[in-house]
């Protein structure tokens, strides 16, 4: 009971967890749950003495390894109730006096170190405690190895807490990604790209050194997809990763092709290799290149696809192979099950249709169709105003009645900035075009209509619409 007592007096005559601007109550839980814990720490201290009295890890003498076994367990029992403070004092205690006693002064300290770092104002004392917590990692690879991993943590936290050692940190995370391999940790993988992007983009690295970083990074984490089972936390470092070097502007084309063509020849049929290269180059818009054709292809033969089909699609418009393209929309649209993607083919599909294999008649089929799985789709009533305009000459037997089909062209225009404001800007501008080829007051008179009038417009378009006319 005395050094319980002795504890507990500890305890209560350090300065307060909490500031007077908490509540009262809050204040007595936290008290509560410290002086629980004290509890927890003397009922657990003879059996843990007992385990580690001959442990020379422990301390030199039996009083020694005693004292660092009540120090680890303060400190634990602190850390668990984040009552991170109190903790420090013993954890620095154990950190000098028996720092090869338990892997959790490490695990435990670079807690209690960010907590500081966190909370303090003060930049000199944030850059103190940091310099301890790299310390802090160096020290648990003397004691407990497992160098590529606490590599990883030591340089997250580096370029985390201090963003002008971006290059210190970066040094330390590729040479944990060199020594972790295929099990290197996602968070180190991806922060490792991040630092390699940043180096590059001021300048500090070339395109090679980040395009070698890629590659390294790349593979480790396919090889550990392979064997993970938390697949999904690995795909996302995966993604990560590729979407940093795609929008780092070291991935132009030519950089891809070095990648990546050389391994063509023996992945022609590996179907993760096939979709990494076509992502990639859609990414980069490197959809013009022999080795995206080649892959495209292999991709749809050997795994056919909405999305393989409409790569195919693009390349073959790139190539003006317009009927080509127009088939793979096709197979896409047949393979797709989102609706708003869906609907993107069927708006480039009738966009080709109508600007590159001149059938309006269809092409207005396959926009309406996009509207039907897209409502609030703009570009698409914008294509259907524009089909109109173009046959304004063909729809009628006079200059009124060809004249009178810029009105339904202008109503989709209207319409489309209505549904989605994304195309306000080009809505009004054809609205401005072909305001001004509505009939005159004069020639509306003169067929038997005047303004806000319906009128039926003739030919395939079949659409009701409103008089308007210039004042002239």
């Amino acid at each position: 009971m005395q050094k319980f007592r002795s504890i507990k007096t500890g305890i209560i005559e350090r300065k307060p967890l909490l500031n007077d601007k908490h509540n009262k109550s809050t204040k007595m839980i936290t008290v509560k749950k410290v002086v629980f814990s004290a509890v927890l720490i003397n009922l657990s201290l003879l059996a843990f003495s007992q385990r580690f009295f001959s442990d020379p890890d422990y301390g030199a003498d039996s009083t020694a390894r005693l004292e660092c076994a009540k120090q680890l367990s303060t400190m634990s029992e602190f850390v668990k109730i984040k009552v991170y403070d109190y903790a420090y004092s013993s954890w620095r205690w154990c950190f000098k006096n028996c720092p090869a006693s338990s892997k959790n002064i490490y695990i435990m300290g670079a807690q209690i170190l960010k907590d500081k770092i966190e909370n303090l104002e003060d930049e000199t004392l944030k850059l103190k405690y940091l310099d301890t917590l790299m310390i802090l990692y160096d020290q648990r690879i003397q004691h407990f190895d497992q160098e590529g991993i606490v590599l990883g943590k030591k340089g997250i936290d580096l370029v985390k807490y201090n963003r002008d050692a971006v290059e210190q940190g970066y040094g330390i995370l590729k040479k944990s990604v060199e020594l972790s391999k295929s099990h290197v940790e996602e968070a180190t993988a991806v922060t490792f790209m991040q630092s390699s992007n940043v180096l590059f983009r001021s300048d500090k690295i070339s395109a090679d050194d980040l395009i070698s970083d890629y590659i390294m990074v790349s593979e480790y984490l396919n090889q550990e997809y392979a064997h993970t089972r938390d697949k999904s936390k690995t795909q996302m470092a995966i993604d990560n990763v590729e979407s940093i070097f795609s929008e780092s502007g070291a991935a132009d084309c030519n950089s891809l092709i070095k990648i990546f063509g050389p391994k063509y020849e023996t992945s022609s049929k590996d179907i993760d290799y096939l979709k990494k290269v076509t992502d990639l180059f859609e990414k980069t818009k490197c959809e013009d290149t022999e080795l995206f054709a080649k892959c495209s292809e292999n991709l749809y033969a050997l795994e056919p696809s909405a999305k393989a089909g409409y790569n195919l699609a693009r390349l073959f418009i790139v190539k003006e192979n317009y009927p080509k393209a127009a088939d793979y929309l096709k197979k896409s649209i047949e393979q797709e099950k989102d609706s708003k993607t869906k609907a993107e083919y069927y708006y480039q599909l009738g966009f080709i249709t109508q600007a590159k294999l001149n059938n309006n008649v269809q092409a207005k089929d396959y926009a309406l169709e996009a509207i039907k799985l897209n409502p609030n789709y703009g570009d698409a009533y914008i294509l259907i105003g524009t089909i109109y305009a173009n046959v304004s000459k063909d729809c009628g037997s006079s200059d009124f009645e060809h004249s009178a089909v810029f009105w339904a062209a202008v109503d989709k225009f209207e319409k489309a900035k209505a549904v989605d404001p994304s195309v306000t800007d080009e809505a009004n501008k054809l609205i401005n075009r072909y305001s001004q080829y509505f009939p005159n007051n004069e020639d509306a008179f003169f067929n038997g209509f005047t303004d806000g009038q319906s009128y039926k417009i003739a030919c395939w378009i079949n659409e009701t619409t409103t008089v308007r006319t210039q004042k002239r």
